[in-house]
């Protein structure tokens, strides 16, 4: 009599429970800023600010940001929805989280969904001194220097004495540049940029340039 092998095939049972653990494993890194922005806002105080998103003289979304402060921890939540028309209709929904640690970034998540697709979901995680930002899971950039202030974090804290932000969405640092009293310009890889005006040390109003259209965030 033969022994039996030491290979079996999966039963679909088996086959189930391996693709759902793999399902687990793509949803983790959110999950885990989930997880750690709700820590934060049960256990610390709470700021919110919200804005209209607006788009040829009308209102097409809004978007939200939440600071939440726990000793020496900070929790940030952007979540926005657009609903805008060019030649079709176009439906944009994206949710941003950062978690900082002693005034240093040690995780972020960005996430974007177009008209039911998923478009962006990357991460930045601080390991040791480095970061490892990834996109979709695949490591896109690796970086030694600190992370102690990023975009989520600039409507907020006014840029003052700031020459440079940590992107999350482009996993990257972009210049600051202050045009006027409490009025700065970045940017953006892709050869857009923003303007971003300050009351009382928060943000009151974005202006999103880009080539054939002017998006603005009003407060």
């Amino acid at each position: 009599m033969k022994k039996p092998g030491r290979y079996r095939l999966l039963t679909s049972s088996s086959a189930r429970k391996i693709l759902a653990y793999c399902d687990y494993l793509k949803k983790a890194p959110l999950l885990l800023t989930n997880f750690l922005f709700l820590f934060f806002v049960l256990n610390g105080q709470d700021q919110k600010t919200d804005y209209k998103i607006i788009f040829r003289g009308d209102s097409v979304g809004n978007m939200q940001l939440c600071k939440n402060k726990t000793g020496d921890n900070i929790s940030l939540k952007l979540t926005s929805r657009v609903r805008i028309r060019f030649f079709v209709k176009v439906n944009v929904e994206c949710q941003e989280m950062s978690s900082f640690q002693n005034g240093r970034l040690i995780y972020s998540n960005v996430s974007r969904v177009v008209n039911g697709k998923e478009k962006a979901a990357r991460q930045t995680r601080a390991y040791g001194d480095t970061y490892e930002a990834t996109s979709f899971g695949k490591a896109v950039t690796s970086t030694i220097k600190p992370i102690d202030y990023n975009l989520n974090m600039l409507y907020f804290q006014e840029p003052f004495n700031k020459q440079i932000v940590y992107s999350d969405n482009f996993q990257q640092f972009l210049t600051v540049e202050q045009v006027a009293l409490h009025r700065y310009k970045i940017v953006l890889p892709d050869g857009n940029y923003n303007y971003y005006t300050f009351t009382d040390g928060l943000c009151s109003t974005v202006e999103l340039h880009h080539s054939f259209y002017t998006v603005y965030l009003q407060n």
